[in-house]
């Protein structure tokens, strides 16, 4: 028997009912009941995707749309009711593998997954800051990342360096980002209060070459006074005076009054090199 149509409204809130599915906001329970947004983030994955991993299932609306276009498919679901509600999905779809687990905990051994493999998912906004380092750091790297996150969040971590956060450097570092487009709030339930982006991550080779840790512990103390100028910055991060750290930019030919979101990555990485054994960061 074929489950019911999961991208409509009506089809999720019978559903929840069914299955004594009350949205948490906790949980970040907005669940996507809009067709054409789903088959927007299907059509949205790599020629060749691999196994697909999908974070939050919810009531199964994407992960419809990914079986029905016969992907290979492992959810990670955190909520039971939730993980009950996709039995309609895997009766359908025996192949269809539902973890029930946080997925700040779990990683491609848990998941028995082999590359290559892409992750997809509508991530609950609260865990979108700790859920990306951590796939980031999984071991094989998936292929491509495909997430629904705040709009806000997704502008930004797509953006060109100019006025980037500490949070987008350290993906930019390990990761090219692509935003596709943007999702209205009524495309889910309940509606949330922002708008939605679905953006696409690709891991590469990590620019820094193993220079991450330093990189970062440089840049953190200087992202503290973002809105100053770099010099004052750098000053602050290697415990000299804003005339020394200035003559250190300019040396790795770095203008000292920039704003530190405008560096991009291979000039941070300029930047660490030019520091000699002496004049690491503190800490």
């Amino acid at each position: 028997m074929s489950a019911p149509d999961l991208s409509s409204r009506t089809t999720a809130r019978a559903v929840a009912r069914r299955f004594q599915v009350s949205p948490q906001h906790g949980l970040g329970q907005n669940f996507l009941v809009d067709r054409e947004v789903r088959d927007a983030i299907v059509a949205s994955l790599p020629e060749t995707p691999g196994q697909l991993v999908e974070i939050g299932c919810g009531l199964g609306s994407l992960s419809q749309g990914l079986l029905e276009a016969d992907h290979s498919l492992v959810g990670i679901e955190i909520d039971p009711s939730c993980v009950a509600a996709l039995g309609l999905l895997r009766a359908e779809f025996p192949a269809f593998r539902v973890l029930l687990a946080d997925a700040l905990q779990v990683g491609p051994e848990q998941l028995l997954v082999t590359p290559p493999y892409t992750v997809v998912g509508n991530l609950p906004y609260q865990i979108t800051g700790a859920i990306l380092p951590r796939l980031m750091a999984w071991a094989p790297p998936p292929l491509v990342c495909l997430l629904v996150v705040q709009r806000e969040v997704a502008h930004r971590l797509a953006a060109p360096a100019g006025d980037w956060s500490l949070a987008s450097l350290s993906l930019r570092l390990v990761a090219d980002v692509e935003l596709r487009f943007d999702i209205p709030p009524d495309r889910f339930w309940p509606s949330p209060k922002v708008h939605s982006s679905l953006i696409r991550i690709t891991p590469r080779e990590d620019l820094a070459a193993g220079r991450g840790g330093d990189l970062l512990r440089l840049a953190r103390p200087i992202f503290q006074q973002r809105r100053k100028q770099l010099h004052h910055g750098l000053a602050n991060a290697l415990g000299v005076t804003s005339q020394e750290a200035a003559e250190q930019l300019r040396s790795v030919g770095i203008d000292p009054q920039r704003r530190p979101g405008t560096l991009a990555p291979d000039e941070w990485l300029r930047l660490i090199e030019g520091l000699g054994p002496g004049a690491r960061p503190q800490g």
